[in-house]
């Protein structure tokens, strides 16, 4: 059986399972929640759970911490991005560091290292250098053996092994498999060009820690998106040559560590804005919802403008929408859909779509030709088409639903016996990604004359 024949069978089974977007995938420090926690005067649960709901699916910890903690951050639903290690390979091989991080990494499932290998003294030799880049290295084949990625960043120390793309590409010569956290605020500090550094170190990047600053050498906290790291540019740059790890959030002494964070979140996502041809590839009909994001009736007004634009026979503009987004309607519609409940019950918002009959397809009162009402519901469909692209590209996810109790749905919503009650529309996250879709060839659709 030949490649494509396997990977047609595989898809139609449902055992592949292939990703559709490239969103920037965000977390964020453990500390910064921790601080939020403690600037809020909140529990950490409350902060990690605010923190989720901005959209932070990751997190980034440190092999220190405590079994509860982690514990916690699983049950939330956070995903393991990276996990930090302070490893002094300046001051010889460290076999407790060492043996501490790979147990940690093994018992609680993180790929990702990153390593924080101590500061070299004044003058140091070149000997010490090279004793740094063995030993480093001798840890990175150890961890390699069970698979995890080690890593190192770019450190905002001049003292450090591994300060700017000098020090960098020593390390990285010294061990072929180790790899690197682009850290894109500690680039400026060591007054280098924060791209020229992209694209010179892109095949080692694994991980980006996203940081701002006001000027090269000023390490004051900025949210993300706020100085003068050309944080679009960036991001697009590493998303468009197939980088799909995660970007981290960082703004260590932040005055208001939430705000920072609602901050961050809303301009990392600005960047990504995906072509039209994007849009359509990565709509899906999605029947798994991610229950900790939330969106905003403010979210859902600037979505519901993309219907206006939608075309109409003779502009007649029939369609009509109710949108459930309070916890009680949003529990009645979830009865009104049939075998759909359980594929949408995390959906934030529900809406029900209509359109008004005698509008589109008539003149004066008087049918025009035999489709009738069916020009309503043509438009309808072009409505809602409209709708749920507009989703897409504002990140969303919908699924489209004909099963539905018609005189339920017109009796919670005071809708109009002159309506016609159409589909109720699931908006949302995606929980996860879904299968890849078989479609028909475009000569099974379309004939030319």
């Amino acid at each position: 059986m030949n490649n494509l024949k396997s990977f047609v069978l595989l898809v139609l089974f449902g055992l592949i399972v292939v990703p559709v977007y490239a969103q920037p995938r965000i977390s964020i420090f453990f500390d910064h929640v921790a601080e939020i926690a403690r600037q809020e005067k909140i529990s950490i649960h409350d902060a990690a759970r605010q923190v989720k709901a901005l959209g932070v699916d990751g997190i980034d910890v440190r092999v220190t911490m405590n079994e509860p903690q982690l514990k916690m951050l699983d049950s939330l639903g956070f995903q393991h991005a990276s996990a930090i290690a302070d490893i002094n390979f300046v001051r010889g091989e460290q076999p407790e560091a060492t043996r501490q991080a790979l147990d940690f990494m093994r018992r609680h499932d993180y790929s990702r290292l990153l390593v924080i290998p101590g500061l070299l003294p004044e003058n140091a030799s070149a000997e010490l250098m090279e004793d740094v880049c063995k030993r480093l290295d001798a840890f990175v084949e150890e961890a390699a053996k069970e698979g995890i990625d080690v890593m190192v960043e770019d450190y905002d120390n001049p003292h450090s092994p591994c300060y700017n793309t000098q020090t960098l590409d020593r390390l990285f010569a010294a061990s072929p498999k180790l790899n690197h956290v682009f850290d894109t605020g500690n680039y400026l500090f060591c007054g280098e060009d924060v791209m020229v550094a992209l694209q010179h170190f892109r095949s080692r990047i694994h991980h980006v820690h996203l940081k701002d600053r006001k000027a090269m050498k000023d390490r004051a906290s900025l949210p993300i998106g706020a100085g003068i790291v050309p944080l679009k540019a960036l991001v697009n740059e590493l998303l468009e040559s197939g980088y799909d790890g995660w970007f981290c959030i960082e703004h260590f002494g932040a005055p208001s560590m939430l705000e920072y964070t609602k901050q961050s979140v809303a301009n990392i996502k600005a960047t990504w804005k995906p072509s039209f041809d994007e849009v359509l590839r990565t709509r899906r009909s999605i029947r798994s919802y991610d229950a900790s994001k939330k969106i905003t009736e403010t979210e859902v007004r600037e979505l519901m403008k993309a219907v206006q634009e939608a075309p109409s026979w003779a502009n007649q503009q029939p369609t009509r929408y109710y949108v459930a987004i309070s916890p009680e309607k949003l529990a009645a519609v979830q009865d009104m859909v049939g075998a759909n409940k359980e594929r949408i019950a995390n959906a934030p918002v529900l809406i029900v779509s209509t359109f008004e009959r005698g509008k589109s397809g008539f003149f004066r009162g008087q049918q025009t030709n035999e489709v009738g009402d069916g020009w309503g519901a043509h438009d309808n469909g072009l409505s809602v088409a409209y709708l749920v692209l507009k989703a897409r590209a504002m990140g969303f996810d919908t699924l489209i639903m004909g099963m539905r109790d018609a005189d339920k749905l017109r009796e919670l919503f005071a809708i109009p016996e002159s309506e016609t009650i159409m589909a109720v529309i699931a908006l949302g996250y995606r929980a996860a990604e879904p299968r890849q879709p078989m479609h028909k060839d475009l000569d099974e659709m379309v004939e030319f004359f």
